[in-house]
């Protein structure tokens, strides 16, 4: 992660260019029934990094992954499908961790995906 950019803002920059199609969600809110693919990003903690505690930081985020499938039938596989594909994805960029991936109910009619990472940052 860049010194000059906060930790969320590289995070959701790199979803929205990794995935176009799907609407990336920068703060914690309630959202409309989706249209199409959403993540929400939901910082949590920070913390010192143990393994380097004089140059870096963790930010341990929540990524929200909702599904816009309103029937059941179709938003299993479109949901797992997406989270595999968000997962793989996270694995990729070099300072993001994830760590699990929990299957939660988003609304009454959305399901999703909680994905906890870690974001190691750098000293400014």
């Amino acid at each position: 992660m860049s010194d000059t950019t906060m930790p969320r803002d590289a995070l959701v920059a790199a979803l929205s260019g990794a995935f176009p199609d799907w609407s990336i969600v920068p703060a914690e809110r309630n959202i409309d029934t989706p249209d199409r693919p959403v993540v929400i990003v939901k910082q949590r903690t920070i913390g010192r990094l143990p393994e380097a505690p004089a140059s870096h930081y963790t930010v341990s985020c929540v990524l929200t992954l909702v599904d816009d499938h309103t029937d059941i039938e179709l938003a299993e596989p479109a949901l797992d499908a997406n989270v595999l594909d968000l997962w793989e994805h996270l694995m990729s960029l070099s300072s993001v961790h994830p760590k699990t991936a929990t299957k939660v109910s988003f609304t009454e009619t959305a399901m999703a995906y909680d994905i906890e990472t870690d974001l190691t940052v750098q000293k400014g």
